[in-house]
């Protein structure tokens, strides 16, 4: 314990002398309190996604500048894999119903992208893949094509599906849970954000952030049967869907914004200001708690009892690319995988204060 405490008491005092005020921070003390700060080996110049298996205490990590997938201990807060193999890591989605976890693995290059960019997606390579681990060995069993550049992840618990963001690819590629096997592709006509699966509605959702509007696939044939317009949003990329509620959170990263969209309808019911460049969404569903994160280093933080109308909190100042946030619904506690303090990558932990 006492090691523990030494250790906590060196990276906060990192994280102060690095622009992080986190005692001298009215908002940031009202809304949290440091629960933690642990190491994850040396600095990079990215960390991306993080996923959550709350049954075995698990925090899958995508070390994207490294090429590693870090597996964190929640329980003993404490490293307990750095897989390699990657040569570049996106996205990452733990699926504990059927022990498997999936990461993105870009490899289209900067030519494809290029291509991409200018509109010539058929003379880019598709070279990027998702790797689908075993869960309770940590071995990869399989690696799927994912086009051109893979990112988010979502889980389709009702078919068995696995959806990926092609993000440069302008589409979604969907590969079979039980057999790893690619399904199907899904043309997007635009750049896409990351992808969630609504249990409620069972249907999956995915923004196109170069066409502001939010598409709508359905799984009985794998197509997108609607999209809907985003007003007053600039090129939606996080996105997010309410526990118990047909609602959507998208986060506007060009002008800063928070749309919320009545999924059954397509309307937007609301639009929000959000910290500035805002990327990756997380809910605490028991907390009733919305939380978005910035590539500014700055957190949005949102009451979302009446999902309709999110009730704004405040921001707080988390630390230099903060821009990914998930939460235990066990403990409530934020993770953010900070990519460099000082020179080593960090996990700053986050509790949160009641109201």
């Amino acid at each position: 314990m006492r090691a523990l405490l030494v250790l906590l008491a060196t990276l906060a005092g990192k994280l102060l002398l690095s622009g992080i005020c986190l005692a001298a921070d009215a908002p940031f003390t009202k809304l949290f309190s440091l629960a933690g700060a642990y190491p994850l080996g040396p600095s990079v110049n990215r960390t991306d996604y993080e996923s959550i298996d709350a049954a075995a205490r698990r925090l899958y990590i995508a070390k994207m500048g490294d090429g590693q997938l870090l597996v964190f201990d929640l329980a003993r807060n404490r490293l307990l894999a750095q897989l390699n193999g990657f040569p570049k890591i996106t996205g990452v989605l733990a699926v504990p119903e059927i022990h498997r976890v999936y990461a993105s693995v870009p490899g289209g290059g900067v030519l494809s992208s290029l291509f991409v960019g200018l509109g010539m997606a058929g003379l880019s390579r598709g070279r990027g893949t998702v790797a689908v681990l075993d869960s309770e060995s940590l071995r990869e069993i399989a690696r799927v094509p994912g086009g051109v550049f893979p990112d988010g992840i979502a889980y389709d618990s009702k078919d068995r599906r696995v959806f990926v963001s092609d993000e440069l690819g302008s589409a979604l590629v969907v590969i079979d849970a039980i057999t790893n096997a690619p399904q199907a592709r899904i043309a997007a006509d635009g750049e896409v954000g990351n992808v969630r699966y609504d249990p409620l509605t069972k249907r999956t959702y995915v923004p196109v952030q170069s066409d502001n509007a939010l598409a709508v696939i359905e799984p009985a044939d794998l197509r997108i049967v609607r999209r809907y317009n985003l007003p007053g949003c600039d090129h939606p990329h996080g996105f997010i869907v309410a526990p118990n509620a047909a609602v959507g959170f998208a986060a506007c990263d060009g002008n800063d914004r928070l749309a919320v969209i009545d999924l059954a309808t397509g309307r937007t019911l609301h639009v929000q200001p959000v910290a500035h460049d805002p990327d990756v969404l997380a809910i605490d569903a028991q907390s009733n708690r919305l939380y978005v994160a910035a590539e500014s280093g700055n957190l949005s933080s949102f009451d979302i009892a009446h999902a309709e109308a999110p009730r704004a909190l405040g921001d707080v100042y988390v630390g230099d690319g903060a821009h990914v946030v998930a939460v235990d619904p066990v403990s409530h506690q934020l993770y953010f995988a900070l990519a460099d303090v000082n020179g080593r990558a960090v996990l700053m932990v986050l509790a949160p204060k009641s109201s």
